[in-house]
């Protein structure tokens, strides 16, 4: 062995090999085999990276780098650059003379130089494997899908904020509103998943999805979900100030076409703050937009929302869609009786989509009839019985209540749930309850001030859609059914294992409810319902509420009902037109504070109602025809009184001849020295000549009804005009011989503002069979109900020519009707015109027209009512026989027809 390497020299040199060809022809076994040792090195190296890289990409954001990209798509081609050459040099040195010299070393050389060249990149991969980073972390996408489950009821919102966006000239920031559960978010998704479309196919450049939610909502909070979102480095909310944030936002947003999606936000934002640039750059035409949601409306009127969007509850169809589709077709189909047992159910979920999701997923597994039976009784009673309610549906809705601003408005809105399901509540009637029960009393100094705070928190529920707007009366509002339930379930839960509100209307009850049901409440409804009679004697100490209205078949109540209800303060009997009289445990009541005996059949008031000294509100009468008798000196012994209504009816004081009876009873009115409020009745000149020179008209007459007119053909009310500063409802009823009324002196020059009856909203002119017109009306600037009706010969309810500028104060027909709200012309064969031109109606939100033939034409163009307008209640026949300005018009109000 010891002549090899001479011998194997010796041959080099005779085959013409030098220098290093020495090496690649003499070493090229022992360079294989380094060759393939470093080669399987390399090739784990890279295993390993790709697991590292895979592991990398799987983490938020995080993206393999372009530098370890490159080293394993080299690495890959040098494996297999690799195995060709390892393949070349082993039959290479097959090829060898005695397996030491090489037959040909031209060839051999070669072999070898290939081999060195390889082992040396084999080595520069493993040492630059050694060094690369395996992966970086991505900048943020321009904009990202969202996951969505199946929605319904949701596109043609979807496509109204959609067409806002894409309109340069459309609003640049979006309110969208509603409440709880109601489907705010998953539109806002289905946009950011419609928005990323429009990002791919250049339409914006970035659009950006923050939630705020309710423990988030400061500036600085969104402005560090925006920093992370536009890929600021993490150090980088850390480092830098509020002020800092807003400059760098402002940088990065402003020469782009971006939108900025909001959610859930529970109070107001300033944009600029946020570095939000709210226009365009000097060289970016289109404007970049900014969208939200919110359950409070207040909050799209303070961040300057241009346009705000509600989403309201489903549709039927795509409620019962919805919650097919959470229940399954296979449990639908268990049974049978399933079918319509799943819709009851479905009707119980109000169409509130939270509310249908978490109850169809709770019934999708339930496949016998009486599974379904006991839901849907569970659901009659209490929604949040039901599984899933109280985490999924009753912990968020409550969140809008415990946002409320302070104590009076939570105790409010309990309140409303004291009504029954589906029910209109008359904002008036509700808030003198509220009174009523002293809600306000620490707050407020007189009645003005307490209606003027009991409107406002009705504005701040239906900002924080905890009470929604009525879709049949203008002034109404109504209670969610869910929302409902969650107030009772609040109010009871307050009180452990005692109800405290015990509410049971509108059921057609016969009887009246156990006592043992409801004697520990506090506050109990059974209005509309057919109870006949009280006949027991229930123990109420807790008792503040008992509201038994429009119990229509009611006739008698025991002596003994009221003996133990001391703390009543509120108590309502109207509508219960066959109750004739008053027990005598009822003037017992030391603490009542409202009662309403209107529209009952109780016509003339006991000498012992001097003892209800605590009564500040008191509603007598609702009969057209019958007047009330009053025992003298008993209304001027309610010394506390502070409103007073006389509903439809005259005030006879028992024993007072009538020449002198009004003006003794005006008397007795002006020793009460809290009265503020008052309604009143008059048939005679008489009569309406005292009541104008009476003291205390401007401060308290707010309603006036003249029945019977008895005197001349024509009714002048400009006597009142000085001093009713207060009133704002207006009844003209069965005034047979009343051709004209006027509400201005002829002849007297004075200005508008003092000319006009500015605080008259309601007007109704009831069966005034020869009056052919109430041009007067023009001098009624915020009339805002009007309700005409069996006025059989009146032709016009304006007279062509009287709405010119001279006449209203220079502001033209414009004014007339400004304030308008709801429209009612009934049983009115001449009439041939509201108005001869059209007029703008801003405020219009119901017409109701019935047996008008001779009126083929409404003063409406494409602009009236415009926005405000919900339907036109009329019949089909005369609606087909309208004449329309133009089609332009005809095509804005068609789809508002509702027919009787």
């Amino acid at each position: 062995m010891e002549l090899v390497s001479p011998i194997l020299d010796v041959a080099c040199r005779l085959c013409g090999c030098i220098g290093n060809s020495t090496n690649n022809i003499c070493h090229l076994q022992k360079n294989l085999t380094t060759l393939r040792t470093e080669m399987e090195k390399l090739k784990s190296q890279r295993v390993d990276m790709r697991h590292e890289v895979e592991t990398a990409e799987r983490q938020p954001m995080g993206q393999r780098s372009s530098q370890v990209d490159l080293w394993l798509h080299g690495v890959e081609e040098l494996e297999r650059e690799v195995d060709q050459i390892l393949q070349k040099g082993d039959e290479q040195i097959q090829r060898r003379c005695f397996k030491v010299c090489p037959r040909n070393c031209w060839s051999t050389n070669k072999i070898g130089k290939e081999v060195w060249g390889k082992l040396q990149a084999v080595s520069q991969a493993i040492n630059e494997g050694t060094n690369i980073p395996v992966a970086v972390t991505s900048a943020p996408p321009h904009a990202q899908e969202m996951p969505l489950n199946r929605t319904v009821g949701l596109d043609s919102k979807l496509n109204e904020v959609l067409g806002l966006l894409t309109d340069d000239g459309g609003p640049g920031i979006i309110g969208i509103y509603g409440m709880a559960g109601v489907g705010k978010t998953t539109l806002l998704t289905k946009l950011n998943n419609e928005l990323t479309k429009q990002v791919i196919s250049g339409g914006f450049d970035e659009v950006i999805w923050v939630v705020v939610s309710k423990d988030r909502s400061s500036v600085e909070s969104v402005q560090d979900k925006m920093g992370k979102k536009l890929g600021f480095p993490e150090t980088w909310s850390r480092d830098n100030t509020q002020d800092e944030k807003k400059g760098e936002i402002f940088r990065v947003l402003r020469m782009k076409r971006f939108v900025l999606l909001l959610d859930d936000i529970w109070s107001p934002i300033d944009l600029v703050e946020v570095g939000i640039p709210l226009l365009p750059a000097d060289n970016q035409p289109k404007s970049s937009k900014v969208v939200f949601t919110t359950r409070f409306m207040n909050v799209c009127g303070v961040m300057e929302a241009k346009k705000t969007i509600e989403v309201e509850c489903l549709a039927w169809q795509a409620a019962w869609d919805l919650f097919k589709d959470k229940v399954g077709e296979e449990t639908l189909n268990s049974h049978p009786a399933i079918g319509k047992l799943a819709e009851d159910v479905c009707k119980e979920c109000a169409r509130l989509p939270l509310v249908l999701i978490t109850i169809g997923r709770a019934m999708a597994a339930k496949t016998t009839p009486q599974e379904w039976n006991y839901a849907l009784n569970v659901l009659k009673n209490s929604t949040f019985k039901i599984s899933g309610m109280e985490n999924e549906v009753f912990r968020r809705l409550k969140f809008s209540y415990d946002n409320l601003c302070d104590e009076t408005t939570r105790i409010c809105f309990l309140y409303c749930a004291l009504y029954p399901e589906d029910w209109d509540i008359g904002v008036e009637e509700l808030i003198e309850f509220w009174i009523g029960e002293g809600f306000f009393d620490d707050e407020c100094d007189n009645i003005d001030e307490a209606c003027e705070l009991g409107y406002e928190i009705i504005g701040r529920l239906k900002r924080a859609c905890l009470l929604l707007k009525s879709k049949e009366g203008y002034s109404d509002v109504n209670m969610h059914d869910v929302i409902r339930d969650m107030a009772l379930s609040i109010v009871n839960s307050e009180s452990g294992k005692e109800i405290k509100y015990f509410v049971q209307g509108n059921l057609n009850l016969t009887t009246a409810p156990p006592i043992s049901k409801w004697e520990k409440a506090e506050r109990v409804f059974l209005l509309k319902n057919s109870i006949e009679e009280l006949s027991e004697t229930p123990t109420c100490p807790n008792l503040l509420t008992l509201n038994l209205a429009n119990n229509y078949n009611m006739r008698t109540i025991s002596d003994s009902f009221f003996q133990f209800m001391p703390a009543l303060k509120v108590l309502d009997l109207s509508g219960n037109h066959c109750l004739t009289k008053l027990p005598a445990s009822f003037f017992g009541l030391r603490s009542l504070q409202h009662l309403n005996l209107s529209f009952t059949g109780i016509r003339q008031l006991p000498i012992e109602f001097k003892s209800l000294v605590t009564l500040k509100y008191l509603y007598l009468g609702g009969g057209w025809e019958d007047d009330i008798i009053i025992p003298p000196q008993v209304i001027s012994s309610l010394l506390i009184l502070q409103r007073l209504e006389f509903v439809y009816c005259s005030v006879l004081l028992e024993g007072i001849d009538e020449g002198s009876n009004f003006k003794l009873f005006l008397d007795e009115l002006e020793s009460l020295n809290h009265l503020q409020y008052l309604t009143l009745t008059v048939k005679t000149e008489v009569a309406l000549h005292n009541l104008s020179s009476w003291r205390k008209l401007g401060s308290c007459i707010a309603g006036l009804t003249i029945k019977e007119w008895q005197g001349s053909s024509s009714l002048q009310l400009s006597s009142l005009q000085k001093n009713a500063k207060r009133l704002e409802r207006l009844t003209i009823v069965n005034c047979s011989d009343l051709e004209e009324l006027s509400m201005r002196r002829d002849h007297i020059i004075i200005d508008a503002a003092s000319r006009s009856f500015h605080n008259l909203r309601n007007v109704a002119i009831h069966e005034c069979r020869v009056l052919r017109d109430l041009t007067c009306l023009i001098w009624v600037p915020k009339l805002q109900n009007l309700d005409i009706f069996g006025c059989v010969a009146m032709e016009q309810v304006i007279k062509d020519g009287d709405c010119s500028a001279d006449d209203i104060g220079g502001e033209g027909s414009s004014n007339v009707f400004r304030e308008l709200q709801t429209l009612s012309l009934l049983n009115l064969p001449e009439l041939k015109s509201i108005c001869s031109h059209p007029l703008p109606f801003p405020s219009l939100f119901k017409v109701a027209v019935g047996n008008c033939p001779k009126l083929n034409k409404l003063p409406f163009d494409s602009n009236s009512g415009k926005g405000t307008l919900q339907s036109i209640t009329c019949e089909r026949d005369w609606w087909d026989k309208l004449k329309w300005e133009n089609e332009e018009t005809q095509s804005v109000f068609s789809p508002l027809f509702k027919p009787w």
